[in-house]
C-alpha cells in the first residue's frame, strides 16, 4: 500500500518531498521519517495500534516517574506507582492534572527545566483559561510537525501544493503583533516560517484584529487574496467562512472555488452542507490544540475524526473522571506520548466531546472521536441541572439560513441572550419562532430567552469568535 497521496501532485510536490527525504537522511531534520512512520502507523489494525500506545504509555510513564519530580511527588501522594502498571485501564488510578496545576509545577521547576537546554516553548492560545508554556526540544518539535503533516495529507493536500490560512489575531504566529504580547511565538519560529513559504506555498491572511466582527474592507482582503492565490487547501477557523460567504453575496460577488477546507470548529450538518456548495469544497476537521498538535483528524469518510492512537490517549470522562459511554459528551483528557521535556499526563484539556465505537469505513485502525463539543466551561445548563453542550447550542443558530454570525451567552442565572447578525434577505420574525422552539426544546421552557439582533459580534482577546459562552 502507498501511504502517500496520489492527489494533488506536482513537479514540485515531488522536488519538496525528495527534498525533505534528503535532510532526513543525512542531518538532525528527521521529520521526513516521522511522518512516514505515522502514515504507516494510520493503517494498522486498532489492535496493533492498542498495542503500539500501550507501549508507549508504559515507557513514557516509567520514565516520567524517575525523571519528573512533579509527576513523581503527585503520584505518591496519591499511592499510586505507574511503574507497576500492566494493562491501558490502569490510567485511570493517575491523578488528571489541568493548566493551573501545571502552571504552579513549572513556577516551582517542578519538571526540572531550570536544568535543561537546547529547548523552546510554545504557548496555549488562552481560550479555554490560563495560558501557559510547553517547552519543545528540537526532535519532539519535528514530531509535532509529522502529525501535521499526516493530518494534511489526509484531505488530500501534499507538499508543495498551494494553500492558504486565516486564523486569529491572538494566534502566535503573529508575534503579537496585534495582540500586543510579545511572547507570542511559536517554537524554532524561524524554521517553522521557512518551511511553511517553501514547501507548504502558504499565504497567510491577515486576521481580524478590530475587537468585533463586521469590517468589510477586511474581509474585501480575504476574498481578493483568495480570488488571486486560488489554494488548494484553505485552513481557517469556524466564524469565518460564514462572513465570507455572506460579504460574496451581499455583493454579488463570482463565488470561490476552494478545493480542500480544514474549518477548525464544529458546525451544524446543514451549515457544513451549505458551506461546502457555496465554497465547491470539500470540508475537513481536526483537533491540534497548541500545546499537543494532531490528537485527531479526519477522514474523507466524514464521520469525525480519527484519534491519533500512535501519539496521544485521549479519554473521555464525566465531572467524576471517570469513563463516559460511545457518543456520551465528556470532559477531553489527553497524555502526550511524545514529549518528554514536560509531559502531559492526563492532562484535562478544557474540551468536551465525545467518541465512537464503530471503526470507520476508510480502513484506518485509529479509533474515532466526533467533531469537538465546545469548551468545558462554556456548556449551558437546564434548568433541571443538566449540562448542555456548546456545540448542540450552537446547531439551533448554525442550521437558520437567515443568520451569519451570533453569540449566544447565558448567565449566572440561567437566562439565555443570543447576539444575532441577520442576513440582508432573513424573514427575521420567522427565523427567531424556530430559535425560540428549538432553545425551549433544548433547554426547556423555564429558561428566559432573549434574542438580539445586532450589526458586529465582540471578539474574544485572543481574537477568535466564541458562538456560545457561559
Amino acid at each position: 500500500m502507498s501511504y502517500l497521496s496520489k492527489t494533488a501532485r506536482t513537479p514540485y510536490t515531488c522536488c519538496v518531498e525528495s527534498g525533505y527525504q534528503v535532510l532526513a537522511a543525512m542531518t538532525s531534520c528527521r521529520a521526513w521519517s516521522h511522518f512516514l512512520e505515522l502514515q504507516r502507523n494510520q493503517w494498522l489494525t486498532r489492535q496493533e495500534l492498542e498495542v503500539l500506545r500501550w507501549l508507549r504509555l508504559k515507557q513514557l510513564l516509567d520514565t516520567t516517574y524517575e525523571t519528573i519530580p512533579f509527576y513523581r511527588n503527585l503520584w505518591k501522594s496519591s499511592n499510586v506507582d505507574p511503574r507497576k502498571f500492566d494493562a491501558l485501564h490502569n490510567m485511570l488510578d493517575l491523578p488528571v492534572v489541568d493548566k493551573q496545576l501545571l502552571s504552579r509545577a513549572q513556577q516551582e521547576d517542578g519538571f526540572g527545566l531550570s536544568a535543561q537546554k537546547g529547548y523552546d516553548v510554545a504557548h496555549t492560545s488562552g481560550t479555554t483559561g490560563i495560558r501557559f508554556q510547553i517547552p519543545f526540544t528540537f526532535d519532539t518539535f519535528q514530531k509535532k510537525y509529522a502529525n501535521h503533516l499526516r493530518q494534511m495529507y489526509a484531505c488530500g493536500w501534499r507538499l508543495g501544493v498551494a494553500s492558504a490560512t486565516l486564523h486569529y489575531s491572538g494566534h502566535s504566529q503573529f508575534r503579537g503583533k496585534y495582540t500586543g504580547r510579545a511572547d507570542d511565538r511559536e517554537p524554532f519560529m524561524n524554521m517553522r516560517e521557512a518551511a511553511l513559504a517553501v514547501a507548504h506555498r502558504r499565504r497567510v491572511l491577515v486576521p481580524y484584529h478590530s475587537q468585533e466582527t463586521g469590517d468589510d474592507e477586511q474581509i474585501r482582503s480575504w476574498y481578493d487574496t483568495l480570488a488571486a492565490r486560488r489554494p488548494y487547501m484553505f485552513e481557517t477557523l469556524d466564524f469565518n467562512l460564514p462572513i465570507l460567504k455572506d460579504f460574496i453575496e451581499r455583493h454579488s460577488l463570482p463565488r470561490l472555488h476552494i478545493p480542500k477546507t480544514f474549518v477548525l470548529g464544529t458546525y451544524s450538518r446543514s451549515l457544513r452542507s451549505e458551506l461546502q456548495r457555496f465554497f465547491a469544497t470539500e470540508m475537513f476537521n481536526r483537533y491540534s490544540p497548541h500545546e499537543i498538535e494532531g490528537v485527531a483528524f479526519s477522514c474523507n469518510v466524514h464521520r469525525g475524526m480519527h484519534m491519533a492512537t500512535d501519539c496521544y490517549h485521549t479519554e473521555f470522562l464525566d465531572r467524576r473522571n471517570q469513563p463516559v459511554s460511545a457518543g456520551e459528551i465528556g470532559e477531553i483528557v489527553v497524555t502526550d506520548m511524545e514529549n518528554y521535556l514536560m509531559p502531559l499526563i492526563r492532562y484535562r484539556v478544557g474540551d468536551v466531546g465525545h467518541y465512537y465505537e464503530e471503526p470507520c469505513t476508510c480502513g484506518r485502525g485509529m479509533p474515532l472521536m466526533g467533531d469537538l463539543d465546545g469548551r468545558t466551561r462554556d456548556c449551558f445548563q437546564t434548568a433541571a441541572g443538566l449540562r448542555v453542550a456548546p456545540s448542540q447550542v450552537a446547531a439551533i443558530l448554525q442550521d437558520e439560513p437567515g443568520v451569519v454570525v451570533f453569540q449566544a451567552v447565558q448567565g449566572d442565572n440561567l437566562n439565555v441572550a443570543v447576539d444575532i447578525v441577520y442576513c440582508s434577505n432573513a424573514a427575521i420574525e420567522d427565523t427567531n419562532t424556530r430559535i425560540r422552539h428549538r432553545f425551549e426544546k433544548l433547554l426547556g421552557p423555564e429558561i428566559p430567552l432573549r434574542l438580539d439582533p445586532v450589526r458586529s459580534i465582540r471578539l474574544e482577546q485572543n481574537g477568535k469568535c466564541c458562538f456560545v459562552k457561559r
